[in-house]
């Protein structure tokens, strides 16, 4: 099997809903997300060599979750901040998202549901999403990694 990995970062505030500590508090990170793609089939190559083009993967893949996430505020759904700020705000600043915005909850997310959707609209669905990791920080991240139980977007 042939992987390939495109790391892409984007900046983006969160805090967690029912949470005992600082990450309780509204703030930011630049975050660091690494994209790992293989092919469906083993070592199916395009003609070019490739599993998919790097610039492509970065003009489908790092743009779309630019738009979804970069420079937004991530709230999980049910935290109340979540409505009043974007209430005040009136711009598509805030994400509420369905999940406490943890970097595991994230790459599970992206893993899952949001890069499969993804390259199936782009026409990209011979491709596979292997894994996904969300770097909070330089020292702390979350991986998602598919395993036989983990179903593709459909």
């Amino acid at each position: 099997m042939i992987t390939i990995t495109r790391h892409h970062t984007f900046s983006a505030a969160h805090r967690l809903y029912h949470y005992t500590g600082q990450c309780e508090q509204l703030h930011g990170h630049n975050y660091d997300v690494d994209i790992r793609l293989s092919c469906d089939a083993n070592d199916a190559l395009d003609a070019q060599g490739m599993v998919l083009d790097f610039a492509q993967m970065k003009s489908v893949l790092c743009a779309a979750l630019d738009r979804m996430w970069d420079h937004k505020t991530l709230l999980y759904d049910r935290d109340p901040l979540a409505k009043s700020l974007a209430n005040l705000l009136q711009d598509d600043s805030v994400c509420s998202v369905p999940f406490n915005p943890t970097a595991e909850n994230m790459a599970t997310y992206l893993g899952r549901e949001f890069f499969p959707r993804i390259l199936q609209q782009a026409g990209i669905s011979h491709l596979i999403v292997l894994a996904v990791t969300v770097f909070e920080t330089a020292n702390n991240s979350a991986t998602w990694e598919k395993t036989d139980g983990n179903a593709l977007y459909q």
